[in-house]
């Protein structure tokens, strides 16, 4: 919730809004108000921001969990690698054993120039803090996501991770990829958990199909 302002008779009221899509630059413009003599907190909740943004961003293309994600230190980075990946130790991961898990060239280039612009050495945490659910849920709220979706299923920072495996079916995936992807034990897990069918293109995929 943020506090807005309004005039009426000449006098200052205050309003308390729900942060929405549409309410997000009112709450945005009164926020750099209420800090304008604080510039060095404005600039760390631009930072703050920011880093939940590329967590975000990392956890929707690799299917970390937050755990996991929590534990990446800058070590654990292969950033110059001919196909770059991290790399997690089985200490941290839910099954014990490392993990290498590829990254997107765009993800590689903004976790670096994150990196730099820190100036973070290789036992730092690269997500630090780590974004938490109440942070989660007023940034699906900007967002204009609702926290339980019409068939009454809670929307949290696991569902990045189900968002990933739907995008990799939707993609085509073979499902025996999509399952070391997500590093599931088995594929039924990965294929009626993790993927939602009713995000699937069946229409698509028999419109594929060759005329007989």
């Amino acid at each position: 919730m943020k506090l807005a302002t309004k005039t009426r008779n000449g006098r200052r009221k205050w309003k308390r809004l729900p942060l929405t899509w549409e309410t997000l630059d009112d709450c945005y413009a009164r926020g750099l108000e209420a800090m304008k003599n604080s510039p060095r907190k404005i600039k760390e909740y631009r930072r703050i921001g920011r880093q939940r943004k590329l967590a975000y961003r990392v956890l929707l293309t690799t299917g970390l969990r937050r755990g996991e994600l929590a534990a990446v230190t800058v070590d654990c980075l292969h950033l110059d690698a001919e196909r770059p990946f991290l790399l997690l130790p089985g200490s941290f991961t839910k099954n014990g054993q490392t993990a290498t898990i590829p990254l997107r060239a765009e993800i590689t280039e903004a976790v670096r120039s994150w990196i730099d612009e820190m100036g973070l050495f290789s036992l730092d945490p690269v997500f630090d803090p780590i974004p938490t659910i109440r942070n989660f849920d007023a940034d699906i709220a900007a967002a204009n996501i609702p926290k339980r979706d019409e068939r009454n299923r809670v929307v949290d920072i696991h569902a990045l991770r189900h968002t990933f495996g739907t995008h990799l079916a939707r993609a085509g995936v073979a499902p025996r990829t999509a399952m070391a992807a997500m590093r599931h034990s088995k594929i039924e897990l990965t294929m009626n958990v993790y993927t939602d069918p009713a995000l699937l293109d069946v229409a698509g995929a028999v419109d594929s199909l060759p005329a007989f």
